[in-house]
């Protein structure tokens, strides 16, 4: 077994000659005890057994019984049909892949059978059981709780369900009470995402693999998941029958561009419940480019996924989709609100994002609070035309902000911190302004109207330039009045019972030396956003950096580590909880 390419995950074994010496129907056989201890020896590293054999099931079934042994097999076929269909029934059963299949079996013509009926399916005599725990393709790993024989025991026993249903996988699946839950901080799952990664080939989407050495696995998927842009979750599967643990993790990528799957994997004991499907659908459909086969069609399935719930990874309390925490989210603001959202899809009903986004190669800062009143107050025909050539469309000029429901509980979040770092161009002819990024050109407060032209480095600009002389005026940063009736016309519109919490800019940084400054600009812009927030009841400031543990948590001045905004989310959820513990007690993280 020495040349065999993938380490062994089940065995089947034969019984006559083979599990026990002698036949069974033919005057008795002879119990080998040094056969049994090694199908419980391998239980105990993760590698499961069952049967496939010619015999009379009640007689197998008593004599396994007695021994103690009958339950470490997992969908045992015991009848005196031919055994190559059987075999493929019992690999398909229980999700493996052929490669991964052992079978032990005496009778050379069922060894042949079986690679007809299943390829890829391994085969050897009676023999190799002298030095099957020796062979490094069952070394496994230490599982002398016998976890995983238990979840290939929930498996047998929901497809045992799934066929008293007479065929109706929907119903079934509904009566499982399949729940789903999401620990965001892989720290303490670190070493099970590297085995999903590494390990998972059906339903594997993308097959990225990490290092085979564990500690260079560890530090390579730690610098991943660390990034502002960055999004990941390690999944946990409950339903009626128990606990699949953890099975499934996805890593994300977001910004201006779009969402971008780097991992998306999950294990085979969880095929056919539609988790893989559920979570594409919650993630928001990202992109993603599947390698290899596999055996969902997540892209193409566009099936409504009724029978999952979420089940808080805390709390365990079961969100139903009728008790869903919130209505709404609305965020609205840079990236690091993108980082925020993204904790909200499986809690809310609906989550409306409204940032920065990049079109062609140029930012467009629809954060700035100008876009926000725009789409509030109107604007006029003129104005529309004149910021078109600057790039804009009609649609940067609308916000959900004029469609919110007003009788749903739904939480805001706001940040501003695009009014202090980018500056504001005022069209001469309307007397409106309007933020500018230029692709290749460092804008931000810079006056860009001072640039030349006809400078050969600004050829890719030079037409939006000349427009900018002879049409706009540079204003440099919104001045406090124009942006505390922005703020206040946009913190108005939220209902009484709606949480309102406003992102303050990162006001504390460190200059070239380390020295730490406060940027004017930026401690400018929070206390704007102060004297405006005491003026509503349901309006929280949040300093994001009450919420950095360590240093390397600050990646810019501007973008923090992942988990600094799962943690603003904990505690905006704490806030749920604390304004309505009846409705946001189970989505209390």
């Amino acid at each position: 077994m020495s040349d065999a390419a993938e380490p062994v995950r089940l065995v089947i074994w034969d019984l006559d000659e083979t599990f026990w010496s002698g036949t069974l129907t033919e005057g008795g056989i002879t119990y080998r005890r040094d056969v049994h201890d090694i199908v419980v020896a391998l239980a105990q590293r993760g590698i499961v057994s069952s049967i496939c054999s010619k015999n009379d099931l009640g007689a197998v079934r008593d004599i396994l019984q007695r021994e103690g042994i009958w339950d470490y097999f997992l969908f045992p076929s015991v009848d005196w049909e031919p055994k190559g269909p059987r075999l493929a029934g019992i690999v398909a059963s229980i999700q493996l892949r052929p490669e991964t299949v052992l079978l032990i079996d005496d009778n050379p013509l069922n060894r042949a059978e079986a690679k007809h009926f299943v390829p890829g399916i391994r085969t050897t005599d009676e023999s190799v059981t002298a030095t099957l725990l020796d062979d490094p393709l069952f070394a496994g790993k230490d599982d002398t709780g016998l976890s995983r024989l238990e979840q290939y025991r929930l498996l047998e026993q929901r497809q045992e369900r799934a066929v008293d249903a007479g065929g109706d996988t929907t119903a079934f699946l509904r009566a499982s009470r399949i729940r789903v839950s999401i620990e965001h901080d892989l720290e303490p799952h670190l070493d099970r995402a590297i085995e999903l990664i590494n390990r998972t080939n059906q339903l594997n989407f993308i097959k990225q693999r990490l290092p085979e050495d564990i500690e260079a696995a560890r530090a390579e998927l730690r610098a991943l998941i660390a990034g502002f842009s960055m999004q990941a979750g390690i999944l946990r599967v409950r339903d009626n029958y128990g606990d699949y643990g953890y099975c499934g993790l996805y890593i994300m990528r977001s910004g201006a561009a779009g969402l971008r799957l780097l991992q998306f994997c999950f294990s085979c004991r969880i095929l056919n419940m539609g988790v893989e499907t559920w979570l594409y659908e919650h993630l928001g459909r990202p992109a993603l480019r599947v390698q290899g086969d596999v055996l969902s069609d997540v892209l193409n399935d566009h099936r409504t996924i009724d029978w999952i719930t979420v089940e808080l990874p805390e709390a365990r309390a079961v969100a139903s989709p009728d008790a869903t925490p919130l209505d709404y989210v609305f965020a609205r603001g840079g990236c690091d609100l993108h980082a925020v959202t993204h904790y909200f899809n499986t809690l809310a009903s609906n989550v409306y994002r409204e940032f920065n986004i990049t079109r062609g190669s140029a930012n467009m800062r629809f954060d700035h609070s100008v876009f926000a009143r725009y789409a509030l107050d109107g604007l006029p025909g003129d104005a529309r035309a004149a910021f078109a050539k600057l790039g804009y469309e009609d649609a940067d000029f609308t916000s959900a902000l004029t469609t919110l429901p007003l009788d749903a509980t739904g939480v805001w979040i706001l940040s501003f911190w695009a009014d202090a770092d980018f500056a504001l161009y005022r069209h001469r002819a309307t007397g409106l302004s309007v933020p500018l990024s230029l692709p290749g050109v460092q804008t931000n407060q810079r006056d860009v109207t001072m640039l030349d032209a006809e400078a050969p480095e600004h050829a890719a600009v030079a037409d939006t330039l000349r427009l900018l002389q002879s049409d706009f005026d540079f204003l440099g940063m919104i001045d406090e009045k124009s942006f505390k009736d922005n703020a206040r016309l946009i913190m108005a519109g939220a209902t009484a019972d709606v949480l309102v919490f406003v992102l303050q800019a990162n006001d504390l940084i460190k200059d070239e030396t380390g020295r730490m400054i406060v940027p004017p600009r930026k401690r400018r812009l929070n206390n704007w956003v102060r004297d405006v927030a005491v003026e509503f009841h349901n309006v929280e400031l949040v300093n994001i950096r009450d919420f950095v543990e360590a240093d390397p948590e600050i990646i810019t001045d501007n973008h923090f580590d992942r988990m600094v905004y799962f943690r603003v989310f904990q505690h905006i959820m704490r806030r749920v909880r604390d304004q309505n513990p009846l409705r946001g007690g189970a989505a209390a993280a």
